[in-house]
Order: structure tokens, then C-alpha cells, then sequence
């Protein structure tokens, strides 16, 4: 892995400047959609490779407009091919910082699963050791929620014993 050990905290103060960053984006896109499963599949899909496909017909409609029916709106197919261009562009920029936040997020975990465990390890100790019911309460309850996990897992996965 490219990190060593991610540490570090986001004020509040940076926090509500993404969150208003984010509410800028929306704002400036009120047009933008969100297809749930179903709709996603029913659509024909364009993806990277259609792209010249897209902009040849268009180039060709439009150095021929007279071969168009005039019910079809070649304005709006115009318009419809520069809208997917600037999409790009902006989804260029943000899949980035997307990636990076959900990578970030990844690893994030990856460090407190770790520290969980050990900590886990440190609890389990020590609750054989000591006579405190609630220390023994919390470890019994933490590894009913670590069983419930794997548990959730194997059958998400059809793997026994969930994933290491």
C-alpha cells in the first residue's frame, strides 16, 4: 500500500466548507438524476466507446439538417451532445477526489479493524482476569456482535467462518 498510516482530523470549520462545496455542485446541476437499479438496466447505454458514435451522427445530422424529419429536434440533440461533454469533464475532475475519499475511507477502516482487534484481544485478557461484570458484560456483548458479523458475512459470501 502507497500509506503508511492515515492520521488525521477534519475540522468542523472544513467539513461545512465541503458540505457547501457540495451544495454549490447540486445547485449549479439541478438537473441531475438519480436511476435506481431497475431504471439503470432498462436504459441503452452510450459508455466511452459509443462516444465518437454520438458525435459523428450529430456531425453528420447537422451538415445535413435537410435530410432530418423536422419533428426530430436537432437543437436538442446538439445541446444533449455538449451537456455529456461538460459532464465528462466535471465527472473527470470529481472521480478523483471520489476515489480518494472512498479509498481513504477503505483504509480508515482497515486501520480500526485492526486496532479493534488488538484492543479486542487486550479486553478478552483481562475479563478472564478481572471480576468486573461490566467489563465481562461488554466483552461477552462485543463478541456477540463480532459472531453476529461473521455471521452476516458467511452468508453474504458462502465463505465459513466469514473472510479474514
Amino acid at each position: 500500500m502507497s500509506y503508511q498510516n492515515i492520521s488525521a482530523v477534519i475540522t468542523a470549520a472544513d467539513k461545512e466548507a465541503v458540505q457547501t462545496a457540495v451544495q454549490t455542485i447540486k445547485a449549479k446541476l439541478p438537473f441531475l438524476v438519480n436511476l435506481n437499479p431497475q431504471e439503470r438496466k432498462r436504459l441503452r447505454k452510450m459508455g466511452a466507446v459509443r462516444t465518437a458514435y454520438v458525435q459523428d451522427v450529430y456531425q453528420a445530422a447537422a451538415n445535413n439538417s435537410g435530410v432530418i424529419p423536422s419533428g426530430f429536434n436537432l437543437a436538442e440533440f446538439g445541446k444533449d451532445v455538449q451537456l455529456m461533454k461538460d459532464m465528462n469533464d466535471i465527472l473527470s475532475w470529481l472521480l478523483p477526489v471520489y476515489d480518494g475519499i472512498e479509498n481513504t475511507n477503505m483504509a480508515i477502516g482497515s486501520e480500526l479493524m485492526k486496532q479493534s482487534d488488538e484492543c479486542y484481544g487486550y479486553l478478552k485478557v483481562a475479563a478472564k482476569k478481572s471480576s468486573n461484570q461490566s467489563l465481562n458484560q461488554t466483552v461477552k456483548q462485543i463478541s456477540k456482535q463480532l459472531e453476529q458479523g461473521i455471521n452476516e458475512i458467511s452468508k453474504h459470501t458462502g465463505i465459513e467462518g466469514g473472510l479474514t
